[in-house]
């Protein structure tokens, strides 16, 4: 359960989603994001539900002028303090008006206030060091987060390209209900997206894995594994595929936990 008494708004984490925020807002967001479970939560569904979007969608012109205006917007942010400043301003503001009141009820004001006074800044000096350390422990948070941003922003471009193969897995008759996979693959880099809708979940110490069959009928090709969530979807982005392999059809096979070097028969769904 998050501790926090406040959350992200929507637009501000779909921005991080994007990244398309400022240094500043950045930092901000990824120290609340990695103490508050909440926010972390919709943001990860915010990152899933963009990349699924972007899988089965084909790319479309913007409307005239919204580039324009999300960039004014961006580049004019709304000029009130972030919500975690608010927090600390409380804070401290309560603590010196708890110090001051002390004061004007004692005999000697000159000794308390001295007191007062020494312990403020004590105060002061361990939040702030206790802010630095902090800082630096999330650093590691930081980084990751940073990272899964240029990865989405890598996402987003290979999405727009025009040189993927595309490719739907089919498990017996397509119904509405039938299994289903799509594949977005691009041999030159390697680089594949994979959605999935309808899947039931696997059996207990089992999961699913997909695989890219070689079109010159070489080994096939691991390309992640993945378990559905309650509604029947998955989504593999980006696994590690040696670049320029040609691709003849795709593969979805149940393998023990951990994935597998080799595709264990039967084939549970493929396409091409």
């Amino acid at each position: 359960m998050s501790n926090h008494a406040f959350h992200l708004e929507e637009d501000d984490l779909i921005q991080y989603a994007l990244g398309t925020l400022k240094d500043t807002q950045l930092t901000q967001f990824t120290a609340h994001i990695s103490l508050c479970n909440v926010c972390r939560g919709r943001l990860a569904q915010y990152r899933t539900d963009l990349a699924v979007f972007g899988a089965v969608q084909p790319p479309s012109s913007l409307p005239d002028g919204a580039r324009e205006r999300f960039l004014a917007r961006l580049n004019n942010p709304a000029p009130s303090p972030s919500a975690l400043e608010k927090i600390r301003t409380r804070s401290r503001a309560y603590l010196f008006s708890k110090a001051f009141r002390h004061w004007m009820d004692t005999p000697a004001p000159l000794l308390i206030l001295s007191g007062a006074l020494a312990i403020a800044l004590t105060f002061v000096g361990y939040d702030d060091l206790s802010h630095i350390h902090q800082l630096r422990q999330m650093q590691p948070e930081i980084n990751r987060f940073e990272r899964e941003s240029s990865k989405f922003q890598e996402l987003e471009d290979f999405l727009r390209g025009t040189n993927a193969q595309d490719a739907t897995l089919r498990r017996g008759i397509n119904t509405n209900k039938e299994p289903e996979g799509h594949v977005l693959y691009s041999a030159v880099n390697g680089r594949l997206v994979f959605t999935a809708t309808n899947m039931p979940g696997p059996p207990p110490g089992k999961t699913y894995e997909l695989w890219v069959l070689p079109a010159n009928g070489g080994n096939p090709i691991p390309a992640g594994t993945f378990t559905p969530d309650l509604q029947g979807s998955a989504a593999i982005v980006f696994p590690e595929i040696p670049a320029n392999v040609q691709a003849s059809s795709f593969g979805v096979t149940v393998e023990d936990q951990g994935g597998s070097n080799t595709p264990t028969l039967p084939i549970y769904m493929s396409g091409q």
